[in-house]
C-alpha cells in the first residue's frame, strides 16, 4: 500500500506478486491475489488515460467544428476560429502538442500524433485520426 500512496503502482505490483510467489499457499498470498488485480487495473487505467483523454478533447473539438459547419457552410479554415464563440480555446493534446487539422473536400480531417508525436505509430504512439466527425479505425 505505501508503494501505492508513493505513485509506484508497479513496484506494488512486483512486490505483491513476490508474496504471491513466495507464500502460495499463505493467507497473505490470498490477499495479495486480491490486491494485484486492482493495482493491474489502476495500473493500466494511468497507462490508458492520455490516449483516452486525447479522444474526448477531440470529440469536443469536432463537436464545435460541426457546430460552426452548420452555421456557416463550411468547416472553419483553423481550429482558431473556433474559439472564443464555439469553446473557450482550442486545447493542445495530452502530450502538450497542437491537434493537427485540415480542411478537406467534403470537410476536415483532425488529427493526433500520439504520445510520440510522429506519424504512425502502436499503442500510446499510434494516430488518432477523425474525419468528418468520426474517428477512423486506420489511417487515411
Amino acid at each position: 500500500m505505501e508503494r501505492v500512496e508513493k505513485g509506484d503502482t508497479q513496484g506494488a505490483i512486483d512486490r505483491l506478486q513476490t508474496i504471491i510467489d513466495s507464500f502460495p499457499d499463505a493467507r497473505v498470498a490470498a490477499k495479495a491475489r486480491e490486491q494485484i488485480v486492482v493495482y493491474r487495473g489502476l495500473a493500466a487505467a494511468v497507462q490508458n488515460y492520455p490516449t483516452r483523454r486525447a479522444r474526448e478533447l477531440m470529440v469536443q473539438i469536432a463537436r464545435a467544428i460541426e457546430a460552426f459547419r452548420r452555421a456557416s457552410g463550411r468547416a472553419p479554415a483553423t481550429l482558431d476560429a473556433l474559439a472564443p464563440a464555439r469553446m473557450p480555446s482550442v486545447p493542445q493534446d495530452p502530450w502538450g502538442r497542437a491537434f493537427l487539422y485540415e480542411t478537406t473536400a467534403s470537410g476536415y480531417r483532425l488529427t493526433c500524433r500520439g504520445a510520440d508525436g510522429e506519424p504512425g505509430g502502436v499503442a500510446e504512439s499510434e494516430d488518432i485520426h477523425v474525419v468528418d466527425g468520426e474517428f477512423l479505425t486506420q489511417s487515411p
